[in-house]
C-alpha cells in the first residue's frame, strides 16, 4: 500500500511534467534538494512570493496613459528570469506572449496576458503545493524509491 501511494505521488510529479506546467529547470532544483531536505519547498514558495511581487508591480503599470513600455518590459524580462530558473514552463510562455503585445504597443492585450500569467501561476501553485503536501505523507524511503521521472521533451525552448 505504501509502495501504491509512493507510485501515485510519482505519477503527479510526472504530471507536471506531461501538462508542460514544468521543465527540466525544475528538475535541477530538485536534484540539489537530496543534500538540504525542504529546499525545494522553500525556493518554490520564494518563486511565488516574488512573481506576486511582480504582478503587482505590473498592475499600475498598466491601468493607463502614459504607458512606460520600458518599465514594463524591465518588469517582464525580470520575471521571466525567476520563471525559467524555476522551470515555470507555462508561466514563462505567457510571460513571452505578454512581451510581445508589448513590442506592438498593444496594451490592452498586455492586460490580457497579465491575467492569463496570473493564472498559470495560481494553476502551478494549487499542482505544487498539493505534491508537496502528499510527499510530505509518504515515508521517506518511499519517496527516495521514485523513478528518475522528468522532462520528456528534448529541448522546448
Amino acid at each position: 500500500m505504501a509502495s501504491d501511494f509512493a507510485r501515485y505521488i510519482a505519477n503527479l510529479r510526472q504530471s507536471l511534467f506531461d501538462e508542460k506546467l514544468l521543465d527540466r529547470h525544475f528538475l535541477q532544483l530538485e536534484r540539489l534538494e537530496t543534500n538540504n531536505e525542504g529546499y525545494l519547498e522553500d525556493v518554490c514558495a520564494d518563486y511565488f512570493k516574488d512573481a506576486a511581487k511582480f504582478v503587482g508591480l505590473m498592475v499600475p503599470e498598466l491601468q493607463g496613459h502614459p504607458y512606460d513600455a520600458h518599465s514594463i518590459e524591465s518588469l517582464l524580462h525580470r520575471f521571466k528570469g525567476m520563471a525559467t530558473g524555476m522551470g515555470a514552463i507555462q508561466v514563462t510562455h505567457q510571460i513571452d506572449c505578454m512581451r510581445e503585445h508589448l513590442k506592438r504597443g498593444d496594451f490592452e492585450a498586455c492586460k490580457i496576458a497579465l491575467e492569463r500569467i496570473k493564472q498559470e501561476n495560481e494553476f502551478l501553485q494549487f499542482k505544487l503545493d498539493n505534491y508537496f503536501k502528499l510527499r510530505k505523507q509518504a515515508p521517506p524511503a518511499e519517496i527516495e524509491d521514485q523513478p528518475e521521472y522528468g522532462y520528456m521533451d528534448t529541448d522546448s525552448e
